[in-house]
């Protein structure tokens, strides 16, 4: 019998019952490289960067949290007056601004709306640091000619990467669409459990479940709508649902405007 032969069947009992680790480097970077041409990609498909206006729902926020005469009555009209900027660059890093066209009566509405447009932007700078994951950078997924390790689960493949600042865990079906990322950095843990629609043959990120792992108990859910700007697709809505001991709150995302410059 020959060699190839002897180690297809060596593979194959050993697979049996087990969790399979695909030691061959060619089948593990044909997988992989296949599974990241499988993502929808800004970058690959022309854009260089993108500016938008981001209108936030403060009303619909402040209802929820049962804000009480001062907010209503002082920080909602600045609130509703103020402009938020958001800026994405080639590697999917985000610059976001505001600008307002109101100034606070005094120091105690001056620090409310501090707090609540410094909300605003980590909302939209944490949304912006996973979507870019998916939507600008090739997708979580490792370089298919890097180090990590493609394990054989039956139904999915699970593939960690170890970098020197973080570890990464995915999981993925086996049409290549990843069902759960775990990433653990020595500051913080958190998983992702992603969905995808289709674009074409590729996926294109939906929505997401974030839960914190460690430090302050936190899950987010975020549901995206897109908007076709140029041939690209883009966010047009964003609906952030966080769960806080006080209830559950949702912060709507309106982006408009949006301009583009290609590669």
């Amino acid at each position: 019998m020959r060699r190839s032969t002897w180690g297809a069947m060596l593979l194959a009992i050993y697979c049996l019952g087990l969790t399979c680790v695909l030691a061959h480097g060619a089948d593990k970077k044909d997988i992989v490289g296949q599974a990241r041409l499988s993502y929808y990609n800004l970058a690959k498909a022309g854009l260089k960067e993108f500016r938008c206006q981001v209108q936030p729902d403060f009303d619909t926020t402040f209802k929820v949290l049962k804000a009480g005469p001062i907010v209503q009555d002082q920080v909602l009209p600045i609130l509703r007056k103020t402009h938020f900027e958001l800026l994405v660059g080639p590697n999917g890093a985000s610059t976001v601004s505001h600008q307002s066209e109101l100034p606070p009566p005094n120091e105690d509405v001056a620090r409310r709306v501090r707090d609540a447009t410094t909300g605003t932007e980590q909302i939209l700078t944490g949304f912006m640091e996973t979507w870019s994951q998916f939507m600008i950078n090739s997708t979580p997924l490792p370089d298919a000619d890097g180090a990590y390790q493609l394990e054989d689960l039956g139904s999915k493949y699970r593939i960690t990467a170890k970098q020197p600042s973080a570890e990464s865990v995915i999981l993925m079906d086996r049409d290549y669409e990843i069902s759960e990322l775990k990433v653990t950095t020595p500051e913080l843990a958190g998983t992702i459990w992603p969905t995808f629609t289709r674009v074409g043959n590729q996926f294109i990120l939906a929505s997401y479940v974030y839960r914190a792992d460690s430090g302050t108990p936190q899950e987010l859910s975020v549901e995206i709508e897109y908007g076709d700007v140029e041939g690209f697709e883009l966010p047009s809505q964003v609906t952030a649902n966080m769960k806080l001991p006080s209830g559950a709150v949702d912060f709507l995302l309106t982006f408009a405007s949006c301009q583009i410059k290609k590669r």
